[in-house]
Order: structure tokens, then C-alpha cells, then sequence
């Protein structure tokens, strides 16, 4: 058995097209819906109008399931995950682990499912905006990671270990890619909750200033004050190449 696993707040706009690239070659895939952010006392944060249950159970069929968890910190949520998944439906062969702003090239995912590695992430073409654009990074930062048999306490992200990253193959990332409601919430939930996970603090014109406004010359696009410099400008992404 091939399981894909996911765990989302909030971004429903490549959901449908993430899954949908994947479902055949898993044999069932699991979505974890956390209703809440992590920090759970924050107020006035702006409106976030999605019902994921809803929109899983309209878009897809018998093969993606989905249930409602919450969490209070990142750290292991997705071995937290799994264990429940293996709790009721046994131990897979192999374990894709996945965010809802990842999506796979078809191709590409073929391939990483050929690996045999125990634990492997990939790393990802981050669009800016739309495609046509995206954005390049001077520090690690993986994507959707594949395990096959034992899975230890996963990190922030799908990974337990940051450095064991494929050297070729990839996968798209939409997170600065999804509607203008959703990315004010994303802005607004990394500044209230930030040093709670701690994560650098963000800087608090971003959405606007970095992300609405942004025009080709806008630079240091990182949402970190701190590290901002790590994504120094958004290039034309090379179709073709």
C-alpha cells in the first residue's frame, strides 16, 4: 500500500489539482484538517471562508478521506498524523507526506516513488504570484517528503531530517500563489504567531508592501525581517528548460 498524507489550515486553491495528481499512483490519500492555528487565543484575525471537509468530500471520491485534528505546535504533527492513519488502516509500504500548496508534475512523482530511500524530501520550484514567476532560496528548504518503512518524529515540516533532500528531482510549490483573502490570513497568523512556534518574526508590511504591490523590481521577498535577503528578487520562470 501507497499512502499520501496531508495536513492543512488553510488554502484550498491547488488542493484539487494536487491531489488529483497524485491519486493514481497512491493507493489512498489522507487529509488532516486543523480548523484552528496553532496559537489559539488570536484575535481579530481576517475571515478565512473554507470548509475543507465540505470541499473533499464534493471533489473527491472514495479513496481521499478527510478528518478534523488540531494541533498545538508543528513540531511532529505529521508522525502524529500517520500513526493515527496506521492506527486504522495499517502500515503502508510507502508514505508520502504533502502540503496543500504542493503539486506534483506527474512525471516527476513517478520517479520519486521509485526511490527506496527510508527517508527523502524534495526540493521546490516556488512560484511567486502566478507561474510565470518564481523565486529562488540561499537555505534549505524542502518539500513533500517520501518514506519507505519506519517513520520517525517528523520536524516542522514533512521531514525529520532537513538534509536528506533528493539532488534532482522536484515539486511545485503555490504558497505565494493563493488568493488575496487567504494570503492576509497567512501574513496575519505568522506575525501574531511567530515566536510561539518559534519562527523569525515576519515583517509586518510584507503582504502589502512584498506580496499585493509587488512589481518584477521588488526585492529581499523573504517573509522573515530577519531574512529577508534569502529570497532576493522573483525571476521569469524558464519554461523549456
Amino acid at each position: 500500500m501507497k499512502y499520501a498524507v496531508y495536513r492543512i489550515h488553510y488554502g484550498l486553491d491547488f488542493l484539487e489539482e494536487s491531489v488529483n495528481n497524485i491519486i493514481n499512483d497512491v493507493d489512498l490519500v489522507f487529509i488532516c484538517w486543523s480548523t484552528k492555528p496553532w496559537l489559539k487565543n488570536m484575535q481579530n484575525l481576517p475571515p478565512l471562508n473554507e470548509n475543507v471537509m465540505d470541499f473533499v468530500n464534493q471533489k473527491f471520491g472514495t479513496k481521499v478521506s478527510c478528518w478534523i485534528r488540531e494541533f498545538d505546535k508543528p513540531l511532529n504533527q505529521y508522525k502524529l498524523i500517520y500513526d493515527e492513519v496506521v492506527s486504522k488502516h495499517g502500515v503502508p509500504k510507502q508514505a508520502l507526506f504533502m502540503e496543500p500548496d504542493m503539486v506534483w508534475d506527474t512525471r516527476e512523482l513517478k520517479k520519486a516513488l521509485e526511490l527506496t530511500d527510508k527517508e527523502i524530501s524534495f526540493n521546490q520550484i516556488e512560484f511567486w504570484k502566478n507561474e510565470h514567476w518564481y523565486i529562488t532560496r540561499n537555505k534549505i528548504r524542502p518539500g513533500p517528503t517520501l518514506y519507505n518503512g519506519t517513520i520517525p518524529e517528523t520536524n516542522k515540516g514533512c521531514w525529520s531530517d532537513i538534509e536528506l533532500v533528493h539532488p534532482t528531482i522536484k515539486c511545485f510549490n503555490y504558497g505565494f500563489c493563493l488568493n488575496r483573502e487567504t494570503m492576509l490570513y497567512k501574513h496575519d497568523v505568522a506575525i501574531k504567531s511567530s515566536s510561539y512556534i518559534s519562527d523569525s518574526i515576519p515583517n509586518k508590511e510584507w503582504y502589502k508592501d512584498k506580496w499585493l504591490n509587488w512589481t518584477p523590481e521588488t526585492e529581499d521577498l523573504e517573509i522573515s525581517e530577519a531574512h529577508k535577503h534569502h529570497i532576493k528578487k522573483a525571476e521569469p520562470y524558464p519554461y523549456g528548460t
